[in-house]
């Protein structure tokens, strides 16, 4: 047991004070999450000069929220982004993939697969048919079976 006079004033964690801009010409926050009052407040300037007549957006401290994103380590964040470069990477090339299969198409004579992006690639079926409460499921044409993807390009 330690004497009153050794004890220590227990820790609390102290959350930092973030800022969002509001903006009352929109009646909304337009930007949130600033480290600082000045960032805020250099966004709001940002914001406000995007409009004529000018708006009037200001830095307000922040109102923590369910939507607020998670906090992330300095790791964590940076895993996040290397996973959004990624899977841009990925669709870039399945966009390629996509715009190669359907030149392939064309130059057998196919030039009338909707433009709409909404037939399949794989096999010609005319659209994707949902399945309720399963949007990832496959296409349930019996000749289709392809997924999303496939369809909309």
């Amino acid at each position: 047991m330690t004497k009153s006079s050794e004890q220590q004033a227990p820790t609390v964690a102290r959350s930092r004070t973030m800022w969002d801009v509001f903006c009352p010409d929109e009646d909304l926050n337009v930007v949130m999450l600033f480290p600082s009052r000045q960032a805020a407040k250099q966004a709001a300037a940002e914001h406000n000069v995007q409009f004529t007549p000018a708006h009037t957006a200001l830095a307000v401290v922040h109102t923590p929220s369910d939507e607020d994103p998670p906090h992330l380590t300095e790791a964590q964040r940076e895993a996040f982004e290397e996973n959004a470069a990624a899977l841009d990477k990925a669709e870039e090339q399945l966009r390629g993939v996509q715009q190669q299969a359907r030149a392939r198409l064309k130059a057998v004579g196919l030039n009338d697969v909707p433009d709409d992006g909404t037939s399949c690639l794989s096999c010609g079926c005319p659209a994707y048919v949902t399945t309720p409460h399963h949007p990832a499921a496959p296409c349930p044409r019996e000749f289709c079976g392809h997924n999303w993807a496939s369809h909309h390009w």
